[in-house]
């Protein structure tokens, strides 16, 4: 249903992490309804950056689309980020990602604000911290022109933002276009808070993987340091946070886990090895 303006066509690559192939019958079934081509692939390996250079394998466009398997985009989404790519001359955009719930979630989990994701002005020149492939448009010589791919160390996440990394390394620039959202469904296993604790200690290792590659000892040296103030500090507000609402006490929770997660990372301690969540 995407609307192309006549500027473009398209088609989709579904990559599936399980090795019997499960998917197969409904997306061939797809294929033949909505006359859409459709390319099917099964990637043995379950993990994020091998089911995401598994796709690029089958992709043939020149640009590059990439959402999650649990979010939908409005019909305008691909015209706008590829007008966007134009209009900035830049190698590629990323547009925000907004929950969509099934159904009333707890009160609790609308106001920590656990589901919503930073919103950048369109045009905005985007830092590599700021990535992540749960909207983005980019061109294909991106990862042919510098050979790039998602680093399968990250099993659980966070190959999207090395990779950007590695991109604007040699001089790629993205920015945002808030005009292009998608939308996250949010079902009810995403409501309780051992979700959000699990998704904190899975980041904070991630976030130390990424933080490894900097060159400045200062920075090498901080990071540690700011994770251990910031786990104390945490640690320390419980008893208020726990007065001031569930809300409050799961944010500082989350927090306190992040950066529990970082500092065990580098002892070379992985809480979660497995992201079956």
């Amino acid at each position: 249903m995407q609307e192309t303006g006549g500027l473009f066509n398209f088609s989709v690559v579904v990559v599936d992490d399980d090795a019997e192939g499960p998917a197969r019958e409904t997306v061939m079934r797809l294929n033949t309804e909505l006359g859409l081509e459709i390319s099917y692939g099964i990637e043995p390996e379950q993990t994020i950056p091998a089911a995401r250079n598994h796709a690029l394998r089958l992709a043939r466009g020149n640009f590059i689309g990439i959402i999650d398997d649990d979010e939908f985009p409005p019909q305008r989404w691909l015209i706008t980020m590829y007008s966007a790519i134009r209009l900035f001359d830049v190698d590629g955009c990323l547009g925000p990602v907004r929950p969509f719930f099934e159904g009333k979630p707890p009160a609790w989990l609308l106001k920590s604000g656990f589901c919503e994701r930073p919103v950048y002005r369109t045009g905005t020149l985007l830092d590599w911290d700021q990535t992540r492939t749960g909207n983005v448009l980019l061109k294909k010589e991106v990862f042919d022109r510098h050979h790039l791919r998602f680093d399968v160390k990250y099993k659980t996440g966070g190959s999207d933002r090395a990779f950007f990394k590695q991109a604007m390394h040699v001089g790629c620039k993205f920015v945002a276009v808030e005009e292009a959202p998608v939308y996250e469904i949010v079902p009810p296993e995403r409501w309780t808070k051992s979700y959000y604790m699990k998704r904190a200690l899975v980041n904070g290792c991630n976030a130390h993987r990424n933080h490894l590659s900097e060159k400045r000892v200062s920075a090498r040296v901080m990071v540690p340091v700011r994770s251990a103030a910031a786990l104390l500090v945490y640690a320390l507000a419980l008893p208020v946070c726990a007065c001031l609402g569930t809300h409050v006490l799961m944010n500082c929770l989350e927090r306190g886990a992040h950066h529990l997660s970082r500092l065990l990372a580098m002892l070379g301690i992985e809480l979660v090895r497995n992201r079956n969540f």
